[in-house]
């Protein structure tokens, strides 16, 4: 009935949609002002009816603006030779596999999908050369549904699996018996282990720990808060999960509403559990407890550490802890202390911090703890230290941008290394001790992208902000290309909660620089590419270095001669929405086009949308001055000016976002339509089958990468992607 209904409403809306002529046409909302006054500033908010998601009157907007942003790309020529070749190289590829996951007795977990699938299932193998074995298939499960995220447990015996559908992220856990090859009936309603810490099974593996969310209704006041960490003991019923930790069961301990409570266990060794408060951060206030004290009825959690250690990552051997934290080393420092008498304060120091380069990732074996070295966000090196505490580079089997290093923990010698770059698949290798060096160990090795990314130069740069500050700048292009000002540049960045934008090989870089233009990516401030300091020197109140490096960035390009500004195309998405936006609100001159996927525009608001106070911690809140400045200054959507002549732009949201509320790109969209005086199109794409993208299917996950490239080629001008007349 709700599909028939959607149909009814999506043919009204498609006559409504359309002039005399035949032709699509695009309303503009209504202005109804709000005005507040904060902190003695006037804040004027034209489309705040917006926030309301079921108000008709948008709701009808929004089905007009697909319309009208669908029906215009569609004519865009050569739209559709995009996802031909983007089908292509998945017949070459034959399959695909992601989400690896090795238990301590070898056994081998993943998701695969065939050329011809549109979904991942889950399989198995008894180790790396064993027989492949088909587990789970969640269409069959429930029609239209995707696996969001899995775990097995220690052994591999059984295998827990989230599933969701309609890119909704939050959804249902269920149970894999591995051993019998059956699925359990039983289903855990209400859970986000992609988001929310995952699932995590006790070393005995009996039951599992998971988040479950009391309230996954967008309508409810309470969306998204006081979620609590449950336990699962396989073979009883779901009624009989434990509430371990939440602000409603642990209240000695600061939890606030928003913050997402965690337990985890570190392996199948484990005497200790941890309990973790945490949110839109790499770092959390951190408990201990003896696992064995789950047999109690009250659970009392030792303070670990605080997020103000600024602890990355930790792991346990024996009763120490050895851990990575930025505190007194912007760039990292491992460091080592008691579990039992922990000293944060003075730890020893297991390995320095680098000024030059950043520690981005590390594990323990049973030969020593291997660690990585990044510089720049782009130069990736591999380090050992050994039982003497001696420190030695391990020779990597191909240049990295990009390292990832895993083990099954300190009682064992296994050890994995991912390698990424910008014009190759990631690849997986193993450890061989006794040769000292890296074999290949692929699942399914790729090879259909070579033939495209023949003759690649790739120039990696530092760029003067407005600051004098030095900002990495990738540039990726094919030989050839003559440096005249004319080239077509896609510009990525983010500059947001930490995050990296390290080297990887992704279908825009790849159909662009096969299109002849150049690929850009600006590691501007708020990222985490320079290690702590880099963040936190791009957020709150230092927010506007993030687009002001950008704009540094796009300007040395034009100077330079790789391009001029109606051949700059920019491109982020979530929280790179404030980078964009800024970017375009502050020199709109500077750029042809604008496309944001999913974006935070409306950062004055973003406190009263779900997960709005979670991103506060980073973002900064109104609740004070000093944050109010700050989220005034980023709020890209505050500082559209009426009668300017804006670039183009090209925004998506979804219906089903959990993340970035479907309001925040529509009021952006809205007043950027209102304000431009450019004959620039500002088109707006909503999803009302899909949310935040991470679960979209594969099928719209083309479709997606054919609007947004043909939107950038269409208007930076390549002649074979202009409008059909």
């Amino acid at each position: 009935m709700a599909k028939k209904t959607f149909l009814l409403l999506t043919i009204i809306a498609m006559l409504q949609c359309k002039n005399k002529e035949g032709n699509y046409i695009q309303n503009k909302l209504i202005e109804r002002p709000i005005v507040d006054t904060l902190y003695n500033k006037i804040i004027e908010d034209p489309y705040r009816y917006m926030e309301n998601v079921e108000d008709t009157v948008v709701l009808d907007w929004y089905k007009k603006q697909t319309l009208y942003a669908k029906n215009k790309i569609s004519k865009i020529k050569n739209r559709e030779k995009i996802i031909e070749l983007q089908n292509s190289l998945n017949e070459k590829n034959k399959e695909e596999t992601s989400r690896l996951k090795i238990t301590n007795n070898n056994k081998f977990f993943y998701l695969k999908r065939n050329n011809n699938q549109d979904i991942r299932q889950l399989y198995f193998r008894d180790g790396f050369s064993g027989e492949e074995h088909f587990l789970f298939n969640p269409d069959d499960f429930k029609k239209g549904s995707v696996i969001s995220y899995f775990a097995p447990n220690w052994n591999g015996s059984n295998v827990a699996i989230a599933i969701t559908k309609n890119d909704v992220e939050i959804g249902d856990i269920i149970i894999f018996d591995v051993v019998n090859n059956k699925l359990n009936k039983k289903v855990i309603k209400n859970c986000w282990p992609s988001a929310l810490g995952g699932i995590r099974w006790l070393p005995n593996n009996s039951g599992f720990t998971y988040e479950y969310i009391p309230f996954i209704d967008k309508k409810e006041k309470n969306y998204l808060l006081n979620i609590e960490t449950r336990l699962h003991t396989l073979g009883q019923d779901i009624t009989s999960d434990i509430n371990l930790f939440s602000k409603n069961n642990n209240l000695e301990i600061d939890i606030k509403e928003e913050d997402f409570p965690e337990v985890s266990f570190k392996d199948e060794k484990s005497k200790y559990m941890f309990g973790s408060v945490s949110g839109a951060s790499y770092y959390a206030d951190y408990y201990y407890s003896a696992i064995k004290s789950i047999k109690n009825k009250k659970i009392v959690w030792k303070p670990l550490f605080k997020k103000e250690d600024l602890i990355k990552r930790f792991y346990i051997d024996g009763d120490d802890i050895i851990y990575l934290s930025a505190k007194s080393a912007k760039n990292f420092r491992i460091c080592k202390t008691s579990l039992i008498n922990p000293d944060f304060e003075n730890p020893e120091i297991l390995v320095l911090e680098d000024k030059l380069s950043v520690i981005t990732d590390l594990t323990l074996t049973n030969r020593g703890l291997f660690f990585v070295k990044t510089k720049n966000g782009i130069e990736a090196k591999l380090y050992q230290l050994n039982s003497e505490k001696e420190i030695a580079g391990v020779s990597l089997p191909k240049k990295a941008g990009n390292i990832n290093v895993s083990s099954k923990g300190s009682s064992y010698a296994d050890l994995w290394i991912e390698i990424k770059g910008w014009v190759s698949e990631k690849e997986r290798y193993v450890f061989n001790y006794d040769e000292n060096e890296f074999v290949e160990q692929q699942i399914v090795k790729k090879n259909g992208y070579k033939e495209l990314l023949s003759d690649v130069v790739i120039e990696e740069l530092d760029v003067t902000s407005h600051d004098g500050v030095k900002v990495p700048l990738s540039i990726i292009y094919k030989k050839g290309v003559k440096l005249n000002g004319d080239n077509r540049v896609l510009m990525r960045g983010y500059g947001a909660l930490g995050f990296s934008l390290k080297p990887a090989l992704n279908s825009y870089l790849l159909h662009w620089v096969n299109e002849g233009g150049i690929y850009v990516v600006a590691h501007v401030r708020g990222g985490g590419e320079k290690g702590n300091s880099w963040h936190k020197d791009g957020s709150k109140l230092t927010k506007p270095n993030s687009w002001k490096d950008f704009i540094a960035c796009a300007e040395y390009l034009i100077s330079k001669n790789y391009t001029s500004p109606k051949r700059i195309a920019i491109s982020s998405a979530s929280a790179g929405g404030i980078l964009i936006g800024r970017a375009i609100t502050e020199r709109p001159d500077l750029f042809a086009a604008a496309i944001v996927r999913v974006g935070v525009f409306n950062t004055l608001r973003s406190e009263f949308a779900p997960n709005g106070k979670n991103l506060a911690k980073d973002f900064g809140s109104i609740k004070d001055s000093l944050g109010f400045k700050g989220l005034l200054e980023m709020d890209a959507y505050y500082h559209v000016k009426k009668e300017e002549k804006y670039p183009a732009v090209y925004l998506t949201g979804g219906i089903n976002d959990s993340r970035v509320v479907i309001w925040q790109p529509g009021k952006f969209a809205a007043k950027l339509q209102k304000a431009n005086v450019s004959n620039n199109p500002i088109l707006f794409n909503v999803d009302f089958e899909g949310g935040h993208g991470f679960d979209a299917t594969k099928n719209k996950k083309n479709e997606q990468l054919a609007d947004i490239l043909s939107f950038a080629l269409w208007q930076t001008e390549h002649p074979d992607y202009q409008l059909k007349k």
